[in-house]
């Protein structure tokens, strides 16, 4: 039977690549025994081809969905962005979701939501959480400032915003950019990072995790009027976050006070017994679906 992974294709509504979505599939695809090829992830009620599919990631950007009969998913790090509620949890989506449960989730705000419908769901975390950690720090290495905005930057203090390499891993503006090539550069972020990243300091989940399970120190910021958004509770359980007020008043002087309650030399922590754990419930995940694929189409 054939594997598929996700790909993103981005028209004129979403000019710019986030590379965080390609890494997740660089990612998935580390854990299967081999890759047959890529489906969009906004048009897999159209796909033709026959097969599973690791369905991981944020869920998505229009309504084609469910996916096209001929596909069994994987339901594994899964995220429901609210504003694709409406149509993933229609009467058909939910049917589908059941059909294929349990469904492995990134965040407790995606089990909390499909519980409410009914829906066997469970934790599974994120497969970016399983990349292998790096055996030592660089020698001469690197602070990175990725995906900061003005509210997240005013509370870094100036020296290490001074000397910091700025990232935009979420804004990648290059027209009719391949997914081949996106996930190319997915790899080189992930391999960057590795090598010579000696403290991250960031606002994006998809850095965040990968950097965490490479044994990469990360400070973690957010904007105080978003704490209630559930994507970042992983984060929060993983490391912890530091919510970043933005009025102007605490853009241009409170913050800069605030900075000091935050750990700007955090240890990176080791989750290695907890990586073991994510692989082998995906591998669990994997196989089962093997099983419903041969029993729904046994001559693929």
């Amino acid at each position: 039977m054939k594997l598929f992974l996700l790909e993103h294709f981005y028209s004129f509504c979403f000019p710019a690549s986030n590379l965080g979505d390609d890494l997740q599939s660089v990612v998935a695809g580390r854990l299967l025994p081999r890759v047959d090829g890529y489906l969009d992830r906004e048009s897999l009620n159209a796909a033709t081809e026959t097969g599973i599919v690791v369905l991981n990631g944020y869920f998505m950007n229009t309504s084609n969905w469910p996916p096209a009969p001929s596909l069994t998913p994987v339901f594994f790090g899964f995220h429901i962005t609210p504003s694709a509620e409406s149509w993933i949890c229609s009467p058909g989506g939910i049917a589908y979701l059941k059909e294929h449960a349990p469904i492995g989730c990134r965040d407790l705000g995606t089990v909390a939501l499909l519980e409410r419908y009914g829906v066997e769901a469970y934790y599974s975390k994120c497969l970016s959480l399983t990349l292998e950690r790096r055996q030592e720090p660089p020698r001469a290495g690197k602070i990175y400032m990725i995906g900061i905005d003005k509210v997240e930057r005013s509370i870094i203090p100036r020296a290490l915003r001074k000397q910091a390499i700025k990232v935009e891993q979420h804004m990648v503006r290059l027209p009719g950019l391949p997914p081949a090539i996106k996930f190319d550069l997915a790899r080189h972020l992930i391999d960057t990072y590795k090598k010579t990243a000696s403290l991250v300091i960031t606002s994006r989940i998809h850095c965040a995790m990968p950097c965490i399970a490479m044994g990469i120190p990360v400070v973690f910021l957010w904007n105080r009027a978003m704490r209630d958004d559930y994507r970042v509770k992983i984060i929060d359980d993983l490391i912890g976050i530091n919510h970043v007020p933005g009025t102007r008043l605490d853009r241009k002087i409170l913050n800069r006070f605030r900075s000091n309650r935050i750990d700007w030399e955090p240890d990176p922590i080791d989750m290695e017994e907890e990586k073991r754990q994510i692989i082998q419930r995906f591998q669990e995940a994997l196989d089962a679906a093997r099983l419903r694929h041969l029993a729904k189409h046994p001559a693929n």
